[in-house]
């Protein structure tokens, strides 16, 4: 009977040992994986910032390249009617190129 107790008591203490470390490991992952994403998404702000000071100069020197032929009035209106041009199709093409990147990339980040 001591045996069988003591077997038991050992049992107990094994499964409680491989809980904590199960428990160790999941806090572990969801740390190594809050900080890729966390990593992905500065690294997106940043090159998003950059983006937009790199378009916002070039488009203001594209519009004073063209300003001699057309005006600078009407290369300003160009270069915003090309900027309303990609909006709209950014819209009409957001989900093959924003949702789905982002949700491919988010999945295989959690469920990987």
């Amino acid at each position: 009977m001591a045996d069988t107790k003591q077997s038991y008591t050992n049992i107990r203490q094994q499964f409680g040992e491989f809980a904590r470390l199960y428990i160790r490991y999941a806090k572990l992952t969801v740390a190594e994986k809050v900080t890729v994403f966390l990593t992905a998404a500065a690294v997106a702000v940043a090159a998003f910032v950059f983006s937009v000071i790199f378009i916002f100069y070039m488009s203001l020197a594209i519009a004073w390249w063209i300003s001699p032929y057309i005006g600078i009035a009407w290369a300003y209106a160009l270069i915003s009617f090309v900027y309303l041009l990609l909006i709209a199709l950014l819209f009409i093409f957001r989900k093959p190129l924003i949702m789905n990147p982002i949700s491919r990339f988010i999945s295989r980040l959690f469920l990987s």
